[in-house]
C-alpha cells in the first residue's frame, strides 16, 4: 500500500492524562479534521487552547465509561476555521 498517494483530511488522536506535547499539537493542526479523545478535561482545554488559531470545535461529547467514579472520557470534533 502506497500511503504516499493518499490524502487524510482527518487525525484521531487519544493521549495520554498529560495531553499531547507541543510537537503533536504541531503535527495536528496539518489535518482538517482532529477527532480529540482525552480522560483530562485539563489538559483538553489546554490542548484546544494551542490549536485554537487553526481549529474550532464544532463538536463534543461526554462518555461516562466508568459508572459510579468521577471519571469521564470527552470526546471533542474540531474543524479548521
Amino acid at each position: 500500500m502506497d500511503l504516499k498517494s493518499y490524502d487524510f483530511g482527518s487525525v484521531f488522536v487519544d493521549p495520554p492524562r498529560v495531553g499531547m506535547d507541543p510537537d503533536t499539537c504541531e503535527l495536528t493542526r496539518r489535518f482538517e479534521r482532529i477527532l480529540y479523545i482525552s480522560c483530562n478535561p485539563e489538559t483538553l482545554a489546554a490542548n484546544i487552547a494551542q490549536l485554537h488559531d487553526t481549529h474550532r470545535v464544532e463538536r463534543c461529547a461526554l462518555f461516562d465509561q466508568f459508572p459510579y467514579t468521577h471519571h469521564m472520557e470527552s470526546g471533542v470534533l474540531l474543524v479548521r476555521r
